[in-house]
């Protein structure tokens, strides 16, 4: 039965480990849009590839060991959805309150993960409208070679600057 639980904290350790650094990946990347450090944020976005696929990884092992540890410690009584509150109270002392303890930080770190990348969602939202917004106005700028139409008009209103465009 111990090395079920045993086994189950590592996974969750590990888990844990992947969510921190997802929250420092996220954060940076936050940090490197205000700063408007492209490199950087193209590093960032890189490594929060490589996490999500590595927790993707970690969520099938985690529910093995659920699984595992549900057999051995919840008996006859197990079932394929056991959560960490019913693991930890069947579990003797020294695991439970590791259980419990794990449980609680993984839910704080995986929310903190989600609160971020809303923020950043939100951010590069901003970032591309403001882009959008400067390629329209640069895309009208364009239009006037200072030629007039048949009707002895300019083929386009007033030109518009790149100076304009960032303005």
């Amino acid at each position: 039965m111990s090395e079920h639980v045993q086994e189950l904290i590592a996974v969750l350790q590990q888990e844990l480990g992947l969510q921190t650094e997802l929250v420092r990946v996220l954060d940076g990347k936050l940090d490197a849009m205000g700063r408007y450090d492209m490199t950087s944020l193209q590093a960032l976005s890189q490594r929060e590839q490589s996490l999500v696929a590595s927790l993707q990884g970690q969520e099938q092992r985690r529910r093995q060991a659920v699984q595992q540890a549900s057999r051995a410690l919840l008996h006859g009584r197990s079932r394929v959805g056991a959560t960490a509150r019913q693991l930890a109270q069947a579990a003797p002392e020294p695991q439970r309150s590791l259980l419990v303890r794990l449980a609680q930080r993984l839910r704080e770190a995986v929310e903190k993960a989600r609160r971020l990348n809303r923020i950043n969602e939100i951010a590069t939202r901003k970032i591309l409208g403001h882009v959008d917004d400067v390629f329209r106005i640069i895309a009208r700028s364009g239009c006037d070679i200072g030629l007039y139409g048949q009707s002895g008009r300019r083929a386009c209103g007033a030109q518009n600057r790149l100076v304009d465009a960032l303005a």
